[in-house]
């Protein structure tokens, strides 16, 4: 019998904006699924591209050889909403706004073959246009990824999680939500 894949993500709830989790998402990811933790794409504001690359050349390290306008035609048209926010994709990365090099960590995960996306959010440095269009993109990428969301503003993301993650010393808390609500909600 194939169980049908929850509508949404799992949020992780994290202590402050500031902390990365990334090791606590990876103990998660192999927790809940052994077979699949190796295959995952970080996105992280400030530590996960090549800083002394482009933007562009960041992606390019993704996607191979393209052009800019290629890779844009190539994408949906989600995804091309977040990549016309990056208006000098030559920019090194170690120049960029960190909205910017959040946008291109981001799209990367998306595009990736990875089967997970462990996405470590600190909302101070995002603004509500990008949050919002993440969602839509997120939500998205759940047919084909599953999607870990780590937040200290769990509030901000319930509307599109189906599972609410805490830990409590070394064990891992798992509180079902109605992703059928959510899913309503969303496609209306």
């Amino acid at each position: 019998m194939i169980k049908e894949k929850p509508f949404g993500l799992y949020l992780f709830r994290k202590q402050s904006e500031k902390q990365i989790v990334l090791k606590e998402l990876l103990q998660f990811l192999k927790t809940i699924s052994p077979a699949q933790g190796n295959s995952f794409s970080y996105i992280g504001a400030n530590n996960s591209l090549h800083p002394h690359l482009s933007l562009w050349e960041n992606l390019q390290l993704e996607i191979g050889k393209t052009s800019w306008k290629d890779f844009q035609l190539s994408l949906n048209p989600e995804q091309i909403t977040l990549v016309k926010l990056i208006k000098k994709p030559e920019k090194k990365v170690i120049e960029s706004e960190v909205w910017e090099k959040f946008l291109v960590s981001l799209i990367k995960g998306l595009i990736s073959p990875s089967k997970n996306l462990l996405i470590d959010m600190n909302e101070e440095l995002i603004s509500s246009l990008i949050i919002q269009n993440l969602k839509k993109n997120v939500l998205m990428a759940g047919h084909s990824k599953t999607v870990f969301l780590a937040s200290a503003n769990t509030a901000l993301w319930l509307d599109c999680a189906h599972s609410l993650v805490n830990r409590k010393d070394y064990q891992f808390i798992i509180e079902s939500l109605n992703s059928e609500d959510i899913k309503k909600e969303w496609i209306a």
